[in-house]
């Protein structure tokens, strides 16, 4: 059975059916912005979709469409139907089976041979926003994400857990900041699924309505030289007697004493941390236990690229098959990011996988 690639992209007004010269699609749960460039065609035309095309690319409902038609010499540049803001879908996949890799909205146009079109993620809604608050009682991470999301189309995961801080305050910056400071100050996971926002421990995202399940960690399963190809070289063997490592962390409790929480190696090499806002012991015990996990096991760690079945996005686990090497490299492993290349030259999903979730 032959196997034809298909897209479907909608930028604003316009849908395209086909005629991508390339696109990369960049997600991880390391990374608050998710991206995609998109290259087409300088020169198409604007052709009306009929109801029965409107049927197919389901978006009945939705108005009535233009779609941008590649085809040779037009009175059109394509390049001038976009602007920063507009919103953008993309779908992918084989054979009419196509499954969504991406919502959020034009960051920039390009006007280059072929235009070139730089997206992100919906956390671009929290640009052009400033906000200055300030929270005289205790409050939660999620209650500072609840203002902070205000006038926004994001919602909140149902996934982020209760953490407590402590003289919380946002002066005059803008909600992306803010998400940066917990991602880096407070080493929260932070990252949009479309326009889910989560925030909390990096495989704490049980709620995946794309994978249309729930209560677990939504699973792909990649079986080496069957549905991906047997020669993997960007996955890699990691030791855990290798890498002797400590993790400290500590914070200001209400006495002004430090509150402090170790794990790891008595002798090993340090990673230590100072947490602002937050002397809540319970997050800092379970924060410390998460690096020492991603730092410390047996196993692999790397990538595998595939095609763009099976279906995977950041935050899954990811069940490596492969019977040979007496099954050495089998196992269940976190994603924290998927790259997806599409265009002329086909189409290839990359899986990072890091640390094991089965042992």
């Amino acid at each position: 059975m032959a196997f034809v690639l298909n897209s479907v992209i909608k930028i604003g007004k316009y849908t395209f059916r086909g005629g991508v010269i390339e696109l990369t699609i960049k997600k991880n749960v390391n990374m608050i912005v998710s991206t995609a460039v998109l290259k087409i065609p300088g020169l198409g035309r604007i052709v009306s979709l009929k109801n029965t095309i409107n049927s197919a690319l389901n978006v009945v409902g939705l108005g009535v469409q233009e779609a941008v038609q590649n085809l040779p010499v037009s009175s059109v540049q394509t390049g001038k139907l976009f602007a920063e803001g507009d919103k953008v879908s993309i779908d992918l996949g084989y054979n009419g089976d196509l499954r969504n890799e991406f919502r959020g909205f034009v960051r920039r146009v390009n006007l280059t041979t072929p235009v070139s079109i730089e997206i992100e993620g919906y956390a671009w809604q929290l640009r052009n926003q400033n906000i200055l608050a300030s929270w005289s009682k205790p409050t939660t991470v999620k209650e500072v994400l609840a203002r902070i999301i205000q006038g926004t189309d994001i919602v909140l995961s149902p996934d982020i857990p209760t953490i407590k801080l402590t003289n919380y305050y946002i002066k005059n910056e803008n909600g992306l900041k803010v998400l940066e400071d917990f991602q880096k100050r407070m080493l929260l996971t932070v990252y949009f699924d479309d326009n889910v926002l989560y925030v909390g421990i990096q495989e704490g995202r049980t709620t995946n309505t794309a994978a249309g399940q729930t209560g677990t960690l939504a699973e792909v399963k990649y079986s080496i030289g069957y549905n991906c190809a047997a020669n993997q070289k960007d996955l890699k063997q990691r030791l855990a007697k290798d890498n002797l490592v400590r993790v400290r962390l500590k914070t200001k409790g209400k006495n002004g004493k430090h509150i402090l929480y170790e794990a790891g190696d008595l002798n090993g090499s340090i990673y230590e941390r100072i947490i602002p806002f937050s002397n809540d012991e319970n997050y800092l015990k379970t924060k410390a236990d998460g690096f020492l996990k991603r730092l410390k096991y047996d196993g692999y760690e790397g990538s595998i690229t595939g095609f763009l079945q099976p279906y995977c996005q950041p935050g899954w686990k990811g069940t490596i098959i492969d019977k040979r090497f007496d099954g050495a490299r089998a196992g269940t492993y976190f994603v924290p990011g998927i790259e997806v290349t599409f265009g002329v030259r086909g189409a290839r999903r990359k899986t990072e996988i890091t640390y094991r979730l089965d042992v």
